[in-house]
């Protein structure tokens, strides 16, 4: 996937009343162009939530080998299918919008190793987040850690930038740029999670020992205890799941080819009037999804899981008919046209005016923060050495049923 290696976005001035960030320089390589500064994005916050004004934005990427000998706008759509097609690109370039060595070319050109692509101008907008304070639960110069809330993703993607765990904490509490995620949890899912100076060789290894089996994908140096709120009534003795792990054409699915997963499950409590039981996670690997998928295996799927619980994504779709979101907030099916994608960047030109502006002026698929989550929450991760805890969630209690 084409991913920016420098990012331009440009603003217009802050009302007083919107939060700032401090805008940061990257710098550009020896010899190319002048180092571009990022923006200052405009936060505001209504409905429970917490939201980024359209800006502009620049890309900027190398090159890969993959590329070679083939056209920008071959390249753009078939890395990019969700964001552009070829005819979008080849009129960005006959405009100047999309630039090889920061020169214009034909959309005939064909591309050399070595060589830089930058498209400029895309207008973007970023999915909304809940507007829940992110507290953090200890801070140094080496490692910040905090409780993630539901609804956030951790890092930048190619969805959200400035709505993001790592950015509202650089604005808030000034982590520095050399802090880099120890850990990851999906966006619906809170509790602990580590940012950790991993350049420095003894700060990583504190936090990342080496695994005991690397082809396993284990670490029994590190401890992961998670709880969930699943459908039925979950075995009274623990047991522990092996089913391996396959990322496949951006699906995560058991399947004999994947990676070896393991996970110990042991039931807190059983609730007969809602047909729910509360389950403690305890992870021997750290597979994408590998909660969700294991319960899922068992019969057993997360209450509010649209990805894995069938039930709830139909009942779910049935009350939310407008919703163009496949499952999560960043998953988007690749057959909608990317002029009518909910987030994605893309060219704005009269012949395609931004439909997600008209949506927001007009207040249609506004998210429902209650939404944003589903019963999943990482309550502790430990080392040799540290301990982070988190409290247990709301739903934690029998008589919590949304």
């Amino acid at each position: 996937m084409l991913r920016p290696s420098i990012i331009n976005l440009t603003s217009k001035r802050l009302p007083t009343q919107l939060a700032t960030m401090s805008p940061k320089v990257l710098r550009a390589r020896k010899g190319r162009a002048e180092p571009i500064e990022t923006p200052v994005p405009e936060y505001f916050f209504e409905g429970g939530l917490r939201k980024v004004k359209p800006y502009r934005q620049t890309y900027l990427a190398h090159v890969k080998q993959r590329w070679v000998n083939r056209t920008v706008p071959d390249v753009f759509a078939s890395e990019m299918p969700r964001r552009c097609t070829k005819n979008m690109i080849i009129e960005a370039m006959k405009r100047g919008d999309v630039l090889v060595n920061d020169t214009i070319v034909s959309p005939e050109y064909v591309l050399k190793g070595g060589e830089s692509l930058r498209s400029i101008n895309c207008h973007r907008h970023e999915p909304p987040v809940p507007d829940t304070l992110i507290r953090v639960l200890d801070q140094t110069a080496d490692y910040v850690v905090f409780d993630k809330p539901h609804g956030i993703t951790v890092h930048p993607n190619e969805l959200n930038f400035f709505n993001t765990a790592l950015e509202i904490l650089r604005r808030d509490h000034k982590i520095p740029s050399y802090m880099h995620a120890i850990n990851r949890l999906d966006a619906v899912t809170s509790g602990v999670v580590i940012f950790a100076n991993v350049a420095d060789p003894v700060v990583r290894e504190r936090f990342q020992p080496p695994n005991v089996d690397p082809d396993a994908g284990s670490d029994a140096l590190v401890q992961k205890e998670y709880v969930c709120r699943v459908v039925g009534e979950f075995p009274k003795d623990p047991i522990v799941v092996t089913e391996p792990i396959l990322q496949i054409a951006g699906k995560v699915v058991i399947d004999p080819a994947g990676k070896p997963s393991e996970t110990r499950f042991e039931r807190k409590w059983y609730d007969a009037s809602s047909n729910t039981s509360l389950v403690s996670c305890f992870l021997a690997t750290g597979r994408q999804h590998q909660i969700r998928l294991h319960v899922a295996h068992l019969h057993h799927p997360i209450v509010n899981d649209r990805l894995y619980n069938p039930d709830y994504m139909a009942d779910w779709t049935l009350k939310n008919p407008a919703v163009t979101a496949n499952g999560e907030t960043r998953f988007y099916p690749t057959e909608i046209p990317p002029e009518s994608q909910p987030y994605m960047p893309y060219y704005i030109t009269p012949e395609t005016p931004c439909h997600k502006c008209i949506e927001e002026q007009e207040g249609a698929n506004v998210p429902n923060p209650k939404y944003m989550k589903i019963w999943l929450r990482a309550i502790r991760y430990q080392g040799p050495d540290w301990k982070f805890e988190v409290d247990m969630p709301d739903w934690a209690v029998p008589t919590v049923l949304e």
